[in-house]
């Protein structure tokens, strides 16, 4: 226990009253509300100017000495969220860290006292030094392996709450108090997703000849697979064959039915999808080319071609992060387009717009990882439920306020990774 060191809203308040950091500031008469700075370490304009509150804070509660240590600012910033969430007189109240012209948080000060004699307890002292234990969480090893259910996801949701949101345990059932952000040290369901920061999800595949669905398959395998139409030795035995099959039975007309089976023996080699780290890749081994998007009604445009025996990264975790946080906070209209189209052996998009179903072999990639946190955002405020009974379970267990919270975590993990 260290007594010496300053608590985070009496310091806080004093470095905006000096007006010493640019945009920390009070937004309101009362000087209840304040906004606080909060660019993004990955975005290019980033400088040392834009985490000096963050340095401050790390320097005064000795956590950083810059004598001796190297600068962290993703790390220090995340000490300070974390403090900032672990005091209930504090609840983050517009969060605009993904606005691209003027990153930053509003916090709104609710109780300015009655938790002054609780504050230099371990507990709050520890999470404001980032040294607080480790928290056990054994429902993560409980839950079922298996991604697709969303009634397992559900149960091992509802088992996280107690760790998310201690208030409810001293017998307060104000909903409307904050959420925590889960600290450096509790387990994020979103570590479920993205082990080691990186992606680990079964994959739904869907074949389409001209239009008409030949296959669903779900591969197990999260280091991904190979498209063919012919089980060949495999030249990558920790990937899994999806194998394509003869179009008689669907087709009917000879010559298209023909056109489909010359694609197919020039696929015999294959098509890699492939994981690697937070991105899905693919990568041609034969003759038979292949090209992609992400969704099924592209505008015309520039060609985007899977590589021959060269990967290719055709979507990254990051990207759908970034866009589904956008979603979630309105700055983005739609929803994420996270499944990939692959069109093999012909143009895609073509210059005559031929849409998909006009298409010999389409085959479209779902990441279930994706779809579930898609799902989530749905049941937790992105859009309406249509009347899922699933996503009104989801949505009994998880709040938008605890998955955006969760989902801008894993993007400051990203930045520290890349700084280091």
């Amino acid at each position: 226990m260290s007594s010496q060191k300053p608590l985070i809203i009496p310091w806080l308040k004093s470095q905006i009253d000096n007006s010493e950091y640019p945009g920390l500031t009070w937004v309101n008469p009362e000087h209840t509300r304040f906004r606080i700075p909060w660019k993004h370490g990955l975005r290019h304009d980033r400088s040392d100017h834009d985490f000096k509150i963050f340095e401050a804070w790390a320097i005064a509660n000795g956590t950083y000495h810059p004598d001796r240590d190297l600068p962290n600012p993703s790390v220090w910033k995340r000490n300070v969220r974390s403090a900032l969430n672990r005091k209930s007189e504090v609840k983050l109240i517009e969060d605009h860290s993904s606005d691209s012209n003027d990153p930053h948080k509003i916090y709104e000060i609710i109780n300015q006292s009655s938790r002054s004699s609780l504050e230099a307890t371990e507990d709050s002292e520890a999470v404001e030094d980032g040294t607080s234990p480790s928290t056990d969480s054994p429902w993560l090893e409980e839950v079922p392996g298996d991604p697709c259910n969303l009634y397992n996801l559900s149960r091992a949701l509802e088992e996280l709450e107690p760790l998310s949101n201690p208030v409810q345990e001293s017998g307060h059932s104000d909903l409307s108090q904050p959420v925590l952000e889960a600290t450096p040290q509790q387990v994020s369901p979103i570590d479920q997703f993205f082990p080691d920061n990186t992606l680990a999800t079964d994959f739904e595949v869907k074949v389409f000849y001209r239009g008409v669905l030949v296959l669903t398959t779900m591969v197990r395998n999260p280091r991904g697979f190979r498209l063919t139409s012919h089980l060949v030795p495999r030249p990558r035995e920790d990937l899994e064959d999806i194998v394509l099959p003869e179009p008689s039975p669907w087709i009917r007309d000879p010559e298209v039915a023909r056109m489909i089976n010359t694609v197919l023996r020039s696929l015999v080699p294959g098509l890699l999808l492939e994981v690697k780290g937070g991105n899905i890749c693919g990568m041609r081994l034969g003759k038979c080319k292949g090209f992609w998007t992400m969704t099924q009604n592209p505008q015309p445009g520039e060609l985007q071609e899977v590589l021959k025996e060269e990967y290719t990264v055709l979507y990254t975790t990051q990207q759908f992060v970034t866009e589904l946080i956008d979603f979630m906070d309105r700055r983005r209209p739609h929803s994420p387009h996270y499944s990939i189209w692959l069109c093999l052996g012909e143009h895609w998009p073509d210059d005559r717009q031929k849409p998909w179903n006009k298409k010999f072999i389409m085959v479209q990639v779902t990441p279930v990882v994706f779809k579930m946190l898609h799902e989530m955002s749905y049941s937790t405020g992105a859009s309406s439920l249509q009347g899922s009974d699933v996503n009104l379970q989801i949505s009994d267990s998880l709040s938008s306020n605890n998955l955006l919270s969760f989902l801008h975590e894993w993007e400051e993990k990203m930045e520290i990774e890349a700084c280091t």
